[in-house]
């Protein structure tokens, strides 16, 4: 994972009209469990990457995806269950044996809580028999994260970590790759990072283990200017997004991504 004071920094200021739920949650776990010890993933990374391009929210999300910096012993799955807890969620087990854990609940409210999927498995935490959900492409995102001081209201800023826009597309392509269940959502993601893609040779170079494979899944379905994940990028900046997004598959100089040890 990218070490917390090498990482860059973003302001991220409030849209216009303010931040809707969840992100009064947010505030509140960041009070009992420090955006220092984990990263947002899912809807509302995707919600912080619109506002920093300046782009308008069109991802509504209902819950918070967390991924832990178990591995560099920042925190433990115990102590997330630990903090949420004290503010009134309950871990919810699955049903079957073999299912990970990862959801907490609080009435309608829910905090999915996740590891990397490269987690050395001595560190790999599990609860009551069940694994601790590994997040495809974990690994990678965490190794690609920025710091971001986010204005929730007036006066008042809380600090998280995201991955940027790279780790963020690599997330999407190991998402659309492995859940079929919604595919149509993972490639809107990815159409409105695409914007905000500023250098995709440098990209290309970053990628390493499967992020070619991963991003190139994203690329082969949106390459298409009429594909109808588009329709929610301004107009103006399709043309460029699309270019942005097949250019960064593209490794420089002709070279292969190099591959990580432990990374497929």
């Amino acid at each position: 994972m990218t070490d917390s004071t090498a990482r860059a920094r973003w302001r991220i200021p409030a849209p216009a009209g303010g931040w809707g739920p969840p992100w009064p949650q947010v505030t509140e776990l960041v009070s009992v469990f420090p955006g220092d010890l984990w990263t947002l993933v899912g809807g509302l990374m995707i919600q912080i990457h619109a506002v920093h391009a300046n782009l308008p929210i069109h991802r509504a999300t209902i819950d918070i995806d967390m991924v832990l910096h178990i591995e560099t012993g920042a925190t433990t799955f115990g102590q997330a269950r630990y903090a949420l807890e004290s503010v009134g969620y309950e871990l919810r087990l699955p049903d079957t044996r073999k299912a990970p854990v990862h959801r907490f609940l609080r009435g309608h409210q829910q905090v999915d809580v996740m590891i990397a999927d490269h987690l050395a498995p001595s560190r790999r935490p599990t609860v009551a028999g069940h694994e601790v959900f590994r997040i495809p492409a974990g690994t990678s995102a965490l190794r690609k994260t920025v710091n971001c001081d986010i204005e929730v209201s007036d006066g008042q800023t809380i600090t998280v970590s995201v991955p940027n826009v790279l780790g963020a597309l690599v997330l999407k392509g190991a998402a659309y790759l492995e859940d079929p269940r919604d595919r149509d959502r993972h490639l809107d993601d990815a159409a409105l990072l695409a914007c905000a893609i500023a250098n995709p040779r440098a990209y290309a170079r970053e990628m390493s283990g499967s992020d070619s494979r991963r991003v190139q899944s994203l690329v082969t379905q949106l390459r298409d200017p009429l594909h109808r994940s588009w329709l929610a990028v301004p107009p103006e900046l399709r043309e460029r997004a699309r270019d942005a997004l097949i250019a960064t598959v593209r490794a420089p100089h002709g070279q292969p991504p190099v591959r990580r040890l432990g990374e497929r």
